[in-house]
């Protein structure tokens, strides 16, 4: 890696550190999200020149739609110039030297995770310490872009979910920069069973009696006693579902059921199972049964 005494150090999660090479405020950002482990920012700006720099966390860039945008990069001393099209990917692994220059206004997305915690996972999923994320410029990966517009929908829907929709969703973005965008052949380590019995029990008795609060996906691994990303792996295997899809699933049938069965208002149902806000039920119950709530109750 080469390195550059002067560079600048950008951290995404502060505003004020991240504007020393990004003009301007973020139109969405994770920032109240509380999230450890992964970081979201929506951005727009115009013609745009960032000094050299070093960002805190590895950072994924990925342009947002409209018109072809040209841009100019030096990352790790390596130029390249490149027409971005909608969902072009840009990689900068943390302390890599980076200098950009674009030539229009331009809408993207930027993703930022924390090197401590794909250090983590890579322990976890390859076995290995020496993990290198390869720095990369116009790549296509779907997957990671659905990530992104994922956490989009989940910032401005008002997570709705809780903190477990995000951290499930770090975990599947460390686990696929892992296995296609680091340096090196590494023996992979897949789980081919699900939960034992006792340990689905104590996680979807602990989910139960929880849905009216916002818990974290490695409060859910610790109480079995293990990694992020083999609890979420297993537990899919298990039910079939990731486990922020359980929580929501089972928070709808609770919703369904309070507003069959009690005279609860629905902004007393949103809050008693586990909602921030009415509005934030109101959308998911929408999003997924096609009614709003108050249409679901006069159907009684």
């Amino acid at each position: 890696m080469i390195s550059h005494k002067n560079n600048l150090i950008a951290d995404l999660t502060q505003q004020e550190s991240s504007r020393q090479v990004i003009p301007g405020v973020p139109l969405l950002s994770s920032e109240y999200a509380q999230w450890s482990s992964i970081f979201f920012t929506h951005y727009h700006h115009f013609t745009h020149e960032s000094p050299h720099h070093q960002w805190a966390q590895h950072l994924i860039g990925i342009t947002g739609s409209g018109s072809l945008i040209k841009a100019e990069h030096r990352l790790e001393g390596q130029f390249s110039k490149h027409c971005y099209g909608n969902g072009e990917i840009l990689i900068i692994p943390a302390g890599a030297s980076f200098w950009s220059f674009w030539q229009q206004q331009a809408e993207f997305f930027l993703l930022g995770i924390s090197p401590q915690f794909l250090k983590q996972i890579g322990q976890e999923f390859v076995k290995s310490d020496c993990l290198e994320l390869l720095p990369k410029v116009a790549l296509i990966d779907p997957l990671i872009h659905q990530i992104a517009l994922a956490l989009k929908s989940d910032i401005t829907a008002g997570h709705p979910i809780g903190y477990l929709f995000g951290e499930s969703l770090a975990t599947t973005l460390a686990a696929r920069l892992l296995q296609h965008h680091t340096a090196g052949k590494f023996q992979f380590h897949f789980d081919v069973k699900g939960l034992p019995k006792y340990r689905l029990k104590q996680a979807l008795d602990y989910i139960e009696s929880h849905l009216d609060q916002s818990f974290t996906l490695a409060q859910l691994a610790d109480l079995l006693d293990m990694s992020q990303y083999h609890f979420c792996r297993q537990f899919k295997q298990s039910m079939g579902i990731a486990p922020h899809q359980y929580l929501t699933q089972r928070r709808i049938e609770q919703a369904k059921q309070l507003l069959w069965e009690s005279q609860l208002s629905i902004t007393e149902i949103a809050l008693q199972i586990g909602f921030a806000t009415p509005s934030a039920f109101t959308r998911l119950f929408r999003q997924l049964t096609g009614v709003t709530p108050r249409a679901y109750r006069n159907q009684r």
